[in-house]
């Protein structure tokens, strides 16, 4: 009997240290005698190990020896289940249940079983069972929250998840669980902070790593998600959170079809389900369909009225499509701020702050961009060439991955301070405590923006500029800084802020040293004429296609190359050349290409003879490449800032009055005439970056003296109780 006893320990004390397969050696010869503890201890080793055939014979032969234990027949429940015998299951955990009436691992385990056939209320009931009896019984509450998650309860789910991370902070699973509430719920920020607190408890917790690689990995990652989530559906069963999270995943690796077909069907289930609507939304915008994706942002609306993000969506829409008219967008705009802005309002109270108009000012820009994109590339030699004498420069980023960061900014800033995962209050704190005296926003109603820290005020003077198109529409913002231009003085664009003009442009480009030289015009080889366009997908409404091909019927022989991210996809191609087709141009005029590095993207520049803008949403730092390479960009000249992005540009250069017209017929013909003239042509080739690299887009230290000059004006203009006066008469 010592013997017996001892061997029995020496079992238990081997399992402990992970050695189940020794132990195994001790217990098995008293699990074949009928101790049940044995037998209950081998099996268990064998579910852990997947090896539920050997678990089964062995808890079967334990109730058969004590029918009347509930633990045993639970056990054998957990067996059959991850043996996939559902109904041998659900017999055996009522077994257990009708032995003892408030047993809560059996309760839960039926209400697991129920979240396993998509019977939600049901399971729900099991685990409000289960907690009945055992109040504080942790995996009863798990699963809870998954319950409440799937009937779209999403309040209650979160709830009940804050309330066990309150009481379990060093469960990584409560902190799992509440980063999948958030998420699905529009908080992405809060739900990927929990990710990483799991991770933080448990280093190697595979769930938590896998869904915040779906958010922000790369496409390594990425790709390695979609296979876990794809075999977490497989096993588990189709749960709507493991539905949205492969729909996002597909999505960031491109595969548009995947992602729609599983957003379907996640909204089939949820038809409120916010990170489906948001991915279907992406999918249909990225692949140029942003009308149809604009009832989506707006149908999120309605579940969910208190997420400023995402309402920032509807607003960025808005600018691709012409059937909004000036009016139209700009009201939308001030209702966020009016439903967002307004209830966060401070007032200012920098009366301690030192007003002297003369003395060297701490300027802060706030970006989620701060890297390889458009703004980085705009704001990097702008940063180097701030006079340090005058001006102290902080950055305060949004970039979620800090290997994205461009060096050249961090090593330009005086101070850097990232603030992803800082609420709004702790980033207002932060910045007060930093005392910038002008706050630079580089966002707008762009991802990952910060503006309701300006709501609250946390600098003296603060500004928009160039990274939004449009007025933000808050009150709580002083400046939006523009030029000539691009707003010009009777223009009757529409601000809630006070438009001030830099003398010549609000972009100031930096020439990338890896760009190729100016080729010689294609047509020369070809013998046809190619237009390109390398704008996003979005920006390719219906009128857009239909427009350039007019163009293409008019121009005999020509080409369309169009290139942007997700044409790999071939649902992409498949859609985009159907709207083609039934404007009348046949497949083989064009060639779809898929987005590549910016050194391969200037060089095939080269293959154009004219760059086609985009209307009413011009080309940015798309046009500005574009001319760079020596391709002349024609344009619609519109009303508002975003459509006349690509006017400010030819302007600079002095080729407004021949490039950009004002209505799309002008357009057509403009267009048609300069293909039809290829002297033109090819002087614009040789013309074009001489004219550039001459012109203020191109002086960063003239760019940078000009800005900072209106940065000193507007401080003059507040220490004297001021504002400046409009750009606009």
């Amino acid at each position: 009997m010592v013997t017996g006893r001892l061997m029995r320990w020496v079992a238990g004390w081997l399992d402990k240290r992970g050695l189940g397969g020794v132990a195994d050696v001790f217990d098995i010869p008293f699990a074949r005698s009928g101790d049940l503890e044995a037998m209950h201890a081998v099996a268990r080793r064998a579910l852990s190990r997947g090896d539920t055939g050997r678990a089964i014979d062995h808890l079967k032969l334990a109730v058969a020896a004590e029918p009347g234990d509930a633990g045993l027949w639970c056990s054998l429940g957990a067996a059959y289940r991850h043996a996939d015998r559902f109904d041998d299951a659900w017999d055996a955990y009522q077994r257990a249940v009708a032995i003892k009436p408030d047993y809560p691992q059996a309760l839960t385990n039926l209400g697991e079983w129920c979240i396993a056939k998509r019977r939600y209320e049901d399971a729900l009931g099991w685990f409000d069972k289960a907690l009945a009896s055992a109040p504080a019984f942790f995996e009863a509450r798990l699963n809870k929250i998954a319950a409440l998650f799937e009937l779209g309860r999403f309040e209650s789910a979160r709830q009940v998840a804050e309330d066990l991370v309150a009481e379990h902070p060093q469960s990584p699973e409560a902190h799992l669980n509440l980063g999948n509430v958030l998420i699905h719920s529009g908080r992405a920020k809060q739900g990927i902070k929990a990710y990483r607190k799991a991770l933080e408890l448990r280093p190697g917790y595979v769930e938590a790593h896998f869904n915040l690689a779906t958010l922000l990995g790369s496409p390594e990652e990425l790709a390695n998600a979609i296979g876990y989530l794809e075999n977490q559906i497989k096993e588990r069963g189709e749960a709507v959170q493991y539905l949205g999270f492969l729909a996002a995943a597909y999505f960031a690796d491109k595969q548009v079809a995947k992602a729609e077909e599983v957003c379907q069907r996640t909204l089939e289930r949820q038809p409120d389900n916010i990170i489906a609507l948001v991915t279907l939304g992406s999918c249909l915008s990225s692949s140029g369909n942003s009308a149809a994706a604009l009832p989506l942002y707006e149908r999120i609306i309605q579940v969910d009225e208190n997420q400023p993000a995402l309402h920032s969506n509807i607003l960025f829409e808005c600018n691709y499509l012409s059937q909004f008219g000036r009016e139209a967008v700009f009201q939308r705009h001030l209702e966020w701020a009016r439903r967002f802005e307004a209830p966060r309002l401070a007032p200012d109270d920098f009366h301690g702050r030192n007003h002297d108009p003369r003395r060297k000012l701490r300027v802060g820009y706030v970006s989620g961009d701060f890297m390889a994109h458009p703004v980085g590339f705009l704001l990097r030699d702008i940063l180097r060439h701030h006079d340090a004498s005058q001006f102290e420069i902080h950055c305060f980023s949004m970039v979620i991955r800090e290997s994205n960061v461009l060096p050249e900014l961090r090593e330009a800033a005086d101070k850097w301070e990232d603030i992803f995962f800082l609420t709004d209050e702790e980033a207002v704190e932060l910045i007060r405590k930093a005392e910038i005296d002008i706050l630079v926003d580089l966002s707008g109603h762009t991802a990952y923006h910060r503006l309701l820290v300006f709501a609250q005020r946390p600098a003296p003077v603060q500004v928009e500029w160039i990274g939004y198109f449009h007025s933000t529409g808050m009150t709580s913002i002083d400046y939006f800084v523009t030029d000539p231009y691009t707003t010009p003085p009777d223009g009757r664009q529409l601000f809630s802020e006070t438009p001030v003009c830099l003398p010549h442009t609000r972009f100031c480009f930096s020439p990338p040293a890896y760009s190729p030289q100016v080729a010689a015009p294609p047509y020369k080889e070809s013998g046809y004429i190619t237009f390109g366009s390398f704008n996003r997908l979005s920006k390719l409404t219906d009128e857009i296609v239909s427009v350039w091909a007019r163009i293409l019927i008019s121009v005999p022989q020509s080409r369309l190359v169009i290139k942007s991210g997700f044409l790999s996809e071939k649902s992409v191609t498949d859609r985009l050349v159907e709207r083609f087709e039934a404007c009348g141009v046949e497949k083989d005029r064009l060639d779809l290409r898929d987005r590549s590095s910016h050194g391969e993207m200037l060089a095939q520049y080269g293959e154009l003879d004219i760059a086609l803008d985009t209307f009413p949403f011009n080309g940015g730092m798309t046009t500005l490449d574009a001319l760079w390479m020596g391709v002349p960009v024609v344009t619609v000249a519109g009303d508002t800032v975003v459509s006349r992005q690509t006017v400010s540009a030819l302007a600079n250069i002095g080729l407004a009055d021949e490039l950009a017209f004002p209505n799309v017929d002008a357009y057509v013909k403009g267009v048609v005439a300069l293909a039809n003239n290829p002297l033109r042509l090819a002087d614009l080739r040789k013309e074009i970056r001489p004219r550039m690299a001459a012109s203020p887009l191109c002086q960063p230290e003239q760019f940078a003296r000009d800005l900072e000059a209106l940065y000193r004006r507007m401080w003059q203009a507040y220490c004297r109780g001021e504002k400046l006066p409009s750009a606009i008469t």
